[in-house]
């Protein structure tokens, strides 16, 4: 009876690790896109991680740089932090 319990106990845990370790993997990354349909070149904005055309994206140059930024909030707010 004792080996039963210990054999339940044990698949129990198993169990747990396992429903654990599935939920806490990271989702595969996308791939950014690299050109829209009409083959205009796609970048990110380093503030919100989201993709622009290079076309509607808008410029921040600070220390030589040039930054791209998918709105004047993000531009703002990656200034006001730097």
């Amino acid at each position: 009876m004792r080996f039963f319990q210990l054999l339940l106990l044990f698949w129990f845990f198993y169990a747990l690790v396992k429903l654990f370790r599935g939920s806490a993997r990271k989702r595969p990354a996308q791939p950014k896109p690299e050109k829209t349909a009409a083959g205009e070149e796609m970048i990110q904005d380093p503030h919100c991680g989201t993709y622009v055309p290079r076309s509607l994206a808008v410029e921040l140059v600070a220390n030589g740089r040039t930054y791209h930024f998918c709105s004047e909030k993000c531009r703002d707010a990656f200034r006001d932090s730097h």
